[in-house]
């Protein structure tokens, strides 16, 4: 999403038309967003940029969260650039741009999203792209980027095919400086009339990126050809957003926009399939190991009491773990064996049935059972708790 330069000083060795890599037709995504919720986009999947600024590409509108311009409805995410008019004729611009950003992060993989862009003509450009996860900690161009879909360029504009023409692009940091390297395609027809698969196959090889299997773009990535492409070996987080202006488009103000508005660019769909390489990690992504985070015991009632225990259960991550059926065996002054499952915030309630006067008892988890995760009772940070 960065305004795309060709680097002279550094380019990587870029493949040619021989590598054919198959599609993701009848696999399985291992992570998708259908968008079947209605309202703001799935908060454990996504989050937002917001403001003003430019965001380092002379944009010109404001990113909000607000539901005009960004909302989930029908089955589809819409982003919905929109304009304001102003005193003395000037105009102003709001859209929305969202992120997978510390909740879902893929290395490697088949990243595809099926998107209806507006008619673009002129001013608007939308993206579908990946920035590396280290972005915070170390800024641009050293995180790496990705974008599978660019569209509105400059280019375009001035030779007419703004509707038809779609950039990849790397970036990176090399040397202490800037490289990139992209390419263009032009679709035979516009390409907002109708929705159009956008696709990102990356390996520890290559990276390449398609349009209804089309290919736009192919960079090698393996260490003998890009020496210096470290960022693209790294886990890296997902974007969707639409712009208005900047450097991409080379219109930097209000008045050079001629776009119609409201202006949608709706996504059906976001899809990460298993290449062979795929790492995923994130909030968004649940566990696989789960154990007893902890044990608390006590009694209630008054005279004669019962025996209680709450089990705490999480997950490798230290995420809560909800629908885990845990046994627990109390001893001494009760004898009973209890299940009870966890509700989402990872914790179940023990109770026995029978009553005794000052109870002296143990409580030990002897089973704990999940239908999609395993139990590792070696991770167990408590097992037994005594009253």
């Amino acid at each position: 999403m960065k305004g795309v330069f060709l680097s002279h000083k550094i380019l990587p060795m870029v493949a040619g038309s021989w590598l054919i890599v198959a599609g993701a037709e009848g696999q399985a995504p291992i992570w998708s967003d259908e968008f079947d919720q209605v309202g703001a986009p799935n908060e454990a999947y996504w989050s937002y940029d917001l403001g003003d600024g430019g965001w380092g590409n002379n944009e010109i509108q404001t990113y909000t969260n607000d539901s005009a311009n960004v909302r989930v409805e029908g089955g589809y995410l819409y982003i919905t650039a929109q304009e304001q008019q102003l005193k003395g004729k000037r105009r102003s611009y709001t859209s929305a741009r969202i992120k997978t950003q510390e909740k879902l992060t893929v290395r490697y993989g088949t990243l595809e999203a099926r998107i209806k862009v507006p008619n673009l003509a002129d001013g608007l450009w939308p993206a579908f792209w990946t920035l590396g996860r280290d972005f915070p900690e170390v800024g641009w161009p050293a995180c790496g980027e990705l974008d599978v879909m660019e569209m509105g360029s400059q280019s375009a504009i001035a030779e007419g095919l703004v509707n038809r023409r779609v950039g990849s692009t790397a970036h990176w940091e090399h040397g202490g400086g800037y490289a990139g390297y992209g390419l263009t395609l032009d679709a035979p027809t516009d390409l907002n009339n109708d929705f159009h698969v956008f696709r990102m196959e990356w390996t520890p090889d290559f990276v390449s990126t398609y349009l209804d299997g089309q290919q736009i773009w192919v960079i090698d990535i393996s260490p003998g050809a890009c020496t210096d492409c470290t960022e693209f070996h790294q886990p890296h987080f997902i974007i969707l957003n639409m712009a208005v202006g900047g450097s991409y488009t080379g219109l930097f103000s209000y008045r050079d926009i001629t776009a119609t508005f409201p202006a949608e660019m709706v996504v059906d769909w976001v899809r990460i399939y298993d290449n062979g390489f795929t790492e995923l990690s994130g909030s968004a992504i649940p566990g696989t190991e789960a154990h007893v985070e902890a044990i608390n015991v006590g009694v209630s009632g008054r005279k004669r009491v019962r025996g209680t225990a709450d089990v705490q259960v999480r997950d490798e991550k230290g995420d809560a773990v909800a629908g885990a059926d845990v046994t627990v065996q109390f001893s001494g002054s009760f004898n009973e064996t209890v299940t009870a499952t966890t509700g989402g915030d990872g914790w179940a309630a023990f109770t026995t049935s029978g009553r005794v006067k000052s109870p002296s008892f143990q409580a030990c988890v002897t089973d704990l059972v999940h239908p999609s995760m395993a139990y590792v009772p070696v991770d167990n940070v408590e097992e037994c708790a005594n009253f």
